[in-house]
């Protein structure tokens, strides 16, 4: 019992060795340089707001079917994926279904021809119905 102790303490030591020799020292060496670790972090801070000044999504903005003007309703035969997907339950997915629709049907013709795209059916189009227009 001894002897196998023995071995295990002598085993676990050389494994320590080996491992202690293998990590390079410059690697987790820290200078303690103060001025240049706060250097650093202003460095950082300017590429960060830098970054994601551009990234911010911007406040959704909500439209009331009520509220809605003539001039404010999206146009289904000219409308982007952004503008469709401020459409209330519509996504990227179904935004883009509705744009592929509409070049496969050369436009439409009035708005219950949303229920033939995939993703819409009647409590959706009776959601975004006041809000879209066909021009």
């Amino acid at each position: 019992m001894i002897q196998f102790l023995v071995l295990f303490f002598v085993v676990g030591t050389a494994i320590h060795l080996i491992r202690e020799k293998s990590i390079p020292e410059n690697i987790l060496k820290i200078s303690g340089n103060i001025g240049e670790a706060s250097d650093f972090k202003v460095s950082a801070e300017k590429v960060d707001s830098l970054y994601f000044s551009d990234r911010q999504a911007p406040a959704p903005e909500v439209i009331l079917p009520q509220t809605v003007s003539e001039s404010r309703k999206i146009n289904l035969n000219q409308a982007t994926l952004e503008e469709l997907m401020r459409l209330p339950k519509i996504g990227e997915v179904t935004a883009q279904r509705i744009i592929n629709y509409r070049i496969a049907h050369n436009g439409f013709a009035n708005i219950d021809e949303l229920k033939n795209v995939k993703g819409i059916g009647e409590k959706t189009l009776e959601r975004i119905k006041n809000e879209v227009s066909i021009e």
